[in-house]
């Protein structure tokens, strides 16, 4: 389902899921030796942290890797897999032996512990990592990164159209209630047995029934990796009130312009949902002060029909959920570190339900990066992404800017990577014209915490409940 959930080709062989699943694929040039000391490419796979794999073909890197080859700027790539859903993510403070919170981000130290020791027995350099994350992957490094560690875990870090504000963390009493829903739905009945009880009937189920519950994955706060309390807000982290991440040299934040294509495409198959404007129109109502300004910036009226009301309230998804969050990122971290903030809006070239070449969507930045599917592209376009592949690659290998660095506070710099002419250097305030400035304004409006109900409040709970 991933494949075709993201508009790519779906020539993709299904893979089982398996606890066992720790595991790196490196790729190294042929003649690399231990003496190479090449720079080092490590990848976190999306997937809102239930799904993936870093082994998908889409993610398949030879063709990044021929071309920094090609630019006599040699690497070496890692793709890592971690625990997904509740494998990875399943928790219950009151049985921490059995059920510890963030088992998953864990699997990711783990591997970056292990490629700190290992990696130059394969020619890659140690003490020069990029990592690279996408979607539930970005939101990974974005924690690491603001986890007030002190250790550091690469040098660089890019992160693709995930942030923790995208798939907001819980509370050890959230994860606790959800534990305890989740153990009924396994028939264990909870009621007089104690939390170390359950957890222990729990490991004793078939795995195929935990997986089977499709647990969506959520990081845990108050914890080591991430100890802030509470919720992460758009407020908190836009207003620089993170961690510090001293260690971290540069870093690379960016959003696709249709990342809510992940939920246009899924809930098409989803003969249970309709009515969205309708829906839509009423959650607004019940959540916002303002909610017709938010109705008139999109578009939206009762009589819209599904498949355009679908569009446009995703388009919503896109703007508020990842762009708004991956800005709110920038500006508050910015200061801690060099940080380049891109807008990814080069259309999906491949066939579906979505338009060709029409939406930017989520998983295409990463996999135009890559390469996997380049030679079914068109030359010209092919080209236009050479030439932005051609900037990451110097930025990993020789630490080059990317393009002009963002500085809160000023005309921040903002790189575009649009569908007509090429890539281009813009600064935010010219991109936040039109709809984006009418929804940040909006957010301002509603308050303090206004960027946080409207994804919160109103599109979180369209998209998950539709009431």
């Amino acid at each position: 389902m991933d494949a075709k959930s993201n508009q790519l080709p779906d020539d993709v062989e299904e893979q089982d899921q398996s606890e066992q699943c720790l595991r790196l694929t490196i790729t190294v040039p042929k003649d690399a030796t231990p003496e190479s000391k090449l720079p080092v490419v490590v990848f976190i796979h999306g997937g809102a942290f239930f799904l993936g794999s870093g082994e998908r073909k889409y993610y398949d890197p030879l063709t990044f890797c021929t071309q920094a080859s090609d630019m006599g700027k040699p690497l070496v790539f890692v793709s890592v897999n971690y625990r997904l859903g509740a494998l990875g993510f399943f928790h219950s403070p009151h049985a921490e032996g059995l059920m510890p919170a963030n088992n998953g981000l864990h699997d990711q130290i783990t591997a970056f512990t292990w490629l700190s020791r290992n990696i130059g027995g394969f020619g890659g350099d140690e003490d020069n990592i990029t990592a690279i994350g996408q979607s539930a992957g970005g939101e990974s490094l974005s924690l690491h990164n603001m986890s007030g560690r002190r250790m550091p875990l690469y040098k660089r870090a890019i992160m693709f159209s995930g942030t923790p504000l995208t798939m907001p963390d819980k509370t050890h009493s959230e994860h606790q209630d959800n534990f305890l829903e989740q153990a009924n739905k396994l028939h264990i009945y909870t009621e007089n047995l104690s939390s170390m009880q359950v957890a222990e009937r729990m490991i004793k189920c078939d795995v195929s029934k935990i997986r089977d519950l499709a647990y969506v994955g959520s990081p845990c706060v108050d914890t080591e990796i991430i100890p802030h309390r509470g919720h992460a807000t758009q407020r908190i982290i836009a207003a620089g009130k993170v961690s510090q991440i001293s260690w971290l040299e540069s870093q690379i934040i960016s959003s696709c312009s249709y990342d809510g294509s992940i939920s246009n495409i899924m809930m098409r198959g989803d003969d249970s949902r309709k009515d969205h404007a309708k829906s839509f129109i009423k959650i607004s109502r019940e959540v916002l002060n303002n909610p017709e300004t938010l109705l008139q910036i999109y578009g939206i009226e009762e009589t819209t029909t599904d498949e355009e009301a679908l569009e446009k309230i995703c388009q919503f998804e896109s703007d508020i959920g990842f762009f708004s969050a991956a800005l709110a990122v920038a500006k508050g971290t910015a200061d801690k570190t060099s940080t380049y903030f891109q807008l990814f809006d080069l259309g999906n070239p491949f066939p579906g339900p979505l338009e060709q070449k029409r939406f930017a969507s989520h998983t295409w930045d990463i996999v135009a990066l890559l390469g996997a599917y380049e030679d079914r592209l068109s030359i010209d376009y092919a080209e236009k992404i050479r030439e932005w592949r051609a900037r990451y690659i110097k930025y990993i290998v020789d630490g080059e800017a990317p393009w002009a660095r963002f500085k809160k506070g000023g005309k921040e710099s903002m790189f575009v990577v649009p569908n007509e002419g090429p890539a281009k250097e813009l600064t935010l305030e010219s991109v936040l014209e039109g709809r984006l400035k009418d929804l940040l304004d909006l957010a301002k409006e509603e308050g303090s915490d206004g960027a946080d109900k409207l994804w919160e409040g109103v599109c979180r709970r369209w998209l998950m409940k539709g009431e």
